[in-house]
Order: structure tokens, then sequence, then C-alpha cells
């Protein structure tokens, strides 16, 4: 025969515990391993839908070709839009980057269309730094590395005679740079690039992204 106890304790695991317990696990799983969130933007259609949920896993070291969540505003930008953007990985920290004629190389392999339509007067290459490597400053990677090389030196004391760059005006950078034109940089970067360039912001607005600015990488959508 069951007791009244027995009974008031089971109403209680069902009714009680178990609903708790459901909720913290959910609580936690979206702290630290999960990003619920829904899609606001057409630059991953069709493989993300406008007004689809989605659910990304919390990382910051995403693979190439990864779909990610990233923050606008911890890659230099000072956009008040939307701080959350999607985008595709196409080259990671180390990679040497390249565009000419609208075609994508990476490590000197030419990759697939990356997104549509493609701009033939595009053009563009650099090496995405890794963090604690030693990279040269020149004229042609400083509009990308720009808003790394000030926010890095905002966060971090300059290396050894290394040019404060962030206390100069850009255009004065170059003339600054002719004694030292090397940089140490204590981030990993990425360079993302939607697949609808003409609705969203990536690499080629922002800059390099830094690892710190990567949410996750997108597992689905619904």
């Amino acid at each position: 025969m069951i007791s009244k106890d027995q009974i008031v304790s089971s109403s209680f695991v069902r009714y009680g515990a178990l609903p708790l317990g459901l909720i913290a696990l959910v609580v936690v799983l979206r702290i630290f391993f999960f990003t619920p969130f829904r899609v606001m933007t057409t630059a991953q259609a069709p493989a993300l839908r406008l007004g689809a949920w989605a659910l990304a896993r919390r990382t910051q070291s995403p693979d190439r070709g990864s779909l990610i969540l990233f923050h606008t505003e911890r890659a230099g930008t000072s956009t008040s839009a939307q701080s959350l953007m999607v985008a595709r990985v196409v080259a990671l920290p180390g990679d040497s980057l390249e565009v000419c004629s609208g075609q994508l190389f990476v490590n000197g392999v030419a990759v697939s269309d990356y997104r549509h339509p493609r701009d033939a007067r595009e053009q563009y290459a650099l090496r995405l730094p890794r963090e604690g490597g030693v990279y040269p400053l020149t004229s042609t990677n400083l509009v990308a590395y720009r808003a790394a090389l000030v926010e890095e030196q905002r966060l971090f004391a300059p290396a050894r005679g290394e040019v404060a760059l962030h206390r100069l005006a850009p255009k004065d950078w170059l003339t600054a740079l002719a004694s030292n034109p090397y940089h140490t940089f204590r981030r990993d970067y990425y360079w993302v690039l939607t697949d609808d360039t003409s609705v969203a912001p990536d690499s080629r607005h922002l800059g390099i992204l830094p690892a710190d600015a990567i949410e996750g990488v997108i597992l689905f959508a619904l």
C-alpha cells in the first residue's frame, strides 16, 4: 500500500524537481554550450532562410567553410544596427588569402564560388594573423588590419619598439611605420564572407575577424 508520504514525494518529483531540473539543464546548455537565435538576414540564403530559428554551438575555433554567428561590435565596427550577424568562414589564422578578378584563392588554391554574384573588379591579398605571430604592415593589408590594430593596441600594451598606431590618424600610419613596419598580433583572426554581399557586412567591410568576436558555429536552422 502506498503511503501518503510516498504520494507527496512522487508528486514533488513529477511536478516540482523534474521541471526545475529540466529548466536548470536548459539554462546551463544555453549559457555554456549553445546559442539559439532567429535568422534576421538573407545574407546566407538559402542555407539560412529569413525568419528561421537556428542553433549555434559555442566555439571560437570554427573550421574553414563553417557558417558562424559573430558579434559585429567586437570586430571593431561602431554600427548600432544589428550586433549579431551570420557569415561563412573562408580562411583561417595563418592562411594566405587572395581575390583576383573575383576568384578566391586560399593558400594558393582556387576555391569554388563562395557567394553570388561574383564581382570581377574585386581584388585584395593578405595573410591572416595567428596569435603571437609577427607580420609586416603594408599599404595593402593596412585596410583589412586597421580595426584589429586599433583594438589590439587599446587592449594590450604595444610590443617593444612597436609603433602605437592607436594614437595616430590612419593617414599618418605609413609614415610612422617606416621605422618598424611589424606588429605582433595577440589574437587569432578569420576571414568571413556572406553569400549575398548586398545585405550584410562581412570581412570586406569589417576587416579581419578576431576569434573572440565569434559566438559559435551554426549547427542547423528550422
